[in-house]
């Protein structure tokens, strides 16, 4: 919320400043002087008023604090609003009446206007006007912080900040209580693609933290932001031994800690409330936390572990800085030289120097208490790629004679043939698919329950990510456009020849009237006289030209 409080006096329970101890100290030894000395009391006070720039009565109200125990702690500003009010009770009523109604509402106005208006209604009693600083003192005697800012603040917030906040997320032994979280890394990579262009940019890290030993025992990094498969790959590998990873990112040290997480805290994004998510959860007896409203910062644990890794990445070339001010003008994307497999092997390293290092405010090692308190924990033969299929993005699709059909492509395989039978009683199938390639999709089979990829039916089985097919397509589409006038043209002939004018029933009436009138017999047809027959004339025969021999 806004300080709008013009207030001078510190808030109870602050201690002094080294400024007002030395003033209180210099104040008992002009004191002590006045005490002790045999001279006239007046002119002592009076020398000690010029010396300390302070009035007589100001100087004769600090003996009276001061005689009794003549200590230094007596002459010290009061910090607890004991103050005595001097002004007339008239005034404090219309004070605190008039900062009620027109202050202390959810608009938030500033204190000037309200302070003219104590002024105008205390001039209209009679009494004397109050000046502004008078005015803001009362307002913390008058009015709690909570009240404030549940008065003049909707965002709740500001309220949740004057809270206290007792105890701390906890667990009594490893794997009861984990965290995941993402966070963009504070340093750029390079990546030369095709022999050709370089891109650099910024990756996304997602890590799983044990709050009983503050290990990190997983974490993911993609180039996509934050998704139900960045989530999938971070849980496949904190769940399953890290050897087989560790020799094939070349790293020779040890990194033993693994296992189910009883709980999970998570908050609220999107990937953390799928479907996929959860029923992957429910699967392995994984236990959700939500940390909402209220419980942000029992999020402390792997929120703190992120941004370590992040200080450890920013010493390195290509540092981005926590802000543009904190990177003051470093040139972060020309000086970029990890590449991507370099910068995962750096935060590989980053993650055991972690778990070996010692806990300032503990003083207790991960990785030490992760052996002595795991020993009695219960293993389970995991599979990375079956707790990766659990946890990949989830649909349902019905079998048909074809396959099943996703991403407009057809998906078949000849052990989905005995089921198309069955389909009308299979009802949908689960169906699991890795963003990575779309050449095959995974399908829990009904009988044994578990997946089993099956491949694209037109045979083309080059790996293809989601996002190249979908920017495929929709260059196609695009190619393939046609502008709102050519696809409204023809349409607009076809409403033209169909909404023809109909000929109205009088219309077709006439026309049949005229038809039987034309027909019909006519009087003077009868009436008319008989035309005589034309005479015969003789038949003339034709005369021969003569036609001359030779």
């Amino acid at each position: 919320m806004p300080h709008r409080l013009h207030n001078r006096k510190a808030a109870p329970g602050t201690s002094h400043s080294d400024e007002a101890w030395s003033a209180a100290r210099r104040l008992a030894r002009e004191l002590d002087r006045i005490l002790d000395g045999s001279g006239p009391r007046r002119a002592a006070i009076n020398r000690a008023a010029a010396e300390l720039r302070l009035s007589t009565r100001q100087v004769y109200n600090l003996l009276a604090r001061y005689r009794n125990d003549r200590t230094v702690t007596s002459l010290l500003p009061q910090l607890d609003g004991s103050r005595k009010k001097r002004l007339d009770q008239g005034i404090e009523a219309i004070i605190a009446t008039t900062l009620r109604e027109q202050w202390l509402v959810l608009e938030a106005p500033p204190l000037a206007p309200v302070v003219a208006e104590i002024r105008a209604r205390c001039e209209e009693a009679g009494l004397a006007a109050p000046s502004y600083l008078t005015v803001a003192r009362r307002i913390p005697g008058l009015f709690s912080p909570e009240e404030i800012a549940r008065k003049r603040s909707a965002n709740p917030k500001h309220l949740q900040r004057l809270k206290p906040r007792p105890g701390y997320i906890h667990a009594a032994r490893p794997l009861d209580v984990c965290q995941i979280d993402h966070t963009p890394t504070d340093i750029n990579f390079v990546e030369v693609v095709d022999g050709g262009g370089t891109f650099i940019g910024r990756a996304y890290l997602t890590i799983v933290t044990d709050v009983a030993t503050r290990c990190i025992f997983g974490f993911c990094l993609t180039l996509e932001k934050p998704s139900a498969l960045s989530v999938a790959l971070c849980l496949a590998q904190a769940v399953c031994p890290k050897e087989a990873w560790l020799s094939a990112h070349d790293i020779n040290h040890g990194w033993p800690m693994f296992g189910r997480p009883r709980s999970l805290v998570t908050d609220s994004a999107k990937e953390f409330k799928g479907h996929a998510f959860q029923r992957g959860c429910e699967d392995y007896g994984i236990r959700i936390r939500y940390r909402d409203r209220g419980r942000v910062h029992q999020g402390g644990v792997v929120e703190r572990l992120l941004g370590k890794l992040n200080s450890v990445l920013a010493t390195q070339p290509g540092s981005t800085g926590r802000s543009v001010a904190d990177r003051d003008e470093y040139p972060a994307q020309r000086r970029a030289r990890l590449s991507f497999a370099d910068l995962e092997r750096c935060i590989a390293l980053a993650v055991i120097d972690h778990n070996l290092q010692e806990n300032a405010r503990t003083l207790k090692v991960p990785a030490t208490e992760w052996e002595r308190q795991a020993r009695d924990l219960q293993h389970f033969d995991d599979d990375a790629m079956q707790v990766l299929l659990a946890f990949l993005p989830v649909a349902e699709r019905r079998i048909s004679p074809q396959g099943v059909s996703m991403f407009a492509l057809d998906y078949f395989s000849p052990w989905l043939g005995s089921l198309v039978p069955q389909r009308d009683r299979l009802g949908r199938l689960e169906l699991r698919y890795d963003p990575r390639d779309i050449s095959h999709v995974y399908i829990r089979d009904p009988e044994t329950r578990e997946f089993r990829p099956v491949e694209r039916r037109d045979g083309m089985l080059a790996p293809m990510t989601l996002w190249e097919h979908e920017a495929d397509r929709s260059h196609q589409r695009s190619a393939n456009a046609r502008t709102d006038v050519e696809k409204v043209t023809l349409r607009r002939q076809i409403t033209e020849i169909a909404s023809g004018q109909k000929p109205s029933k009088i219309e077709l009436r006439n026309a049949v009237r005229r038809a039987h009138a034309v027909e019909a017999a006519k009087p003077y047809d009868a009436l008319r006289p008989a035309k005589p027959a034309p005479a015969e004339h003789p038949v003339r025969h034709k005369r021969r030209l003569p036609v001359e021999d030779w």
